[in-house]
């Protein structure tokens, strides 16, 4: 009943169109527990096989015949620094917060 609900929805409909698949179980409204459930289950199964075969290639590029010497801790350190290239740091914030400090310390 709740796919059907959704389905007749042109409210959701619209929200689909506009975020995306990957993000629509977010709009999703708790009226329609089920369909929520679902669409989080189908989610993680495919984020956590991506993410797995992600950080696979990336061992199998790093560890070659060539590169016999990388112990168990050089890899980690590389897949560490390959998984945190896509964060960003939010400039602004850190300098509000440093700011803080500062004027707080001279007192």
């Amino acid at each position: 009943m709740e796919l059907i609900e959704l389905q007749c929805s042109d409210t959701l409909k619209a929200k689909y169109e506009s975020v995306g698949a990957a993000e629509f179980p977010r709009f999703i409204p708790d009226t329609m527990p089920h369909l929520r459930s679902q669409a989080a289950q189908t989610l993680s199964m495919f984020g956590s096989t991506y993410l797995c075969e992600q950080l696979c290639s990336l061992m199998k590029m790093n560890k070659t015949s060539h590169r016999t010497r990388l112990t168990d801790e050089h890899l980690h350190s590389i897949l560490r620094i390959s998984s945190a290239q896509s964060l960003t740091p939010d400039i602004d914030e850190l300098v509000t917060k440093m700011r803080h400090q500062v004027s707080g310390s001279d007192k």
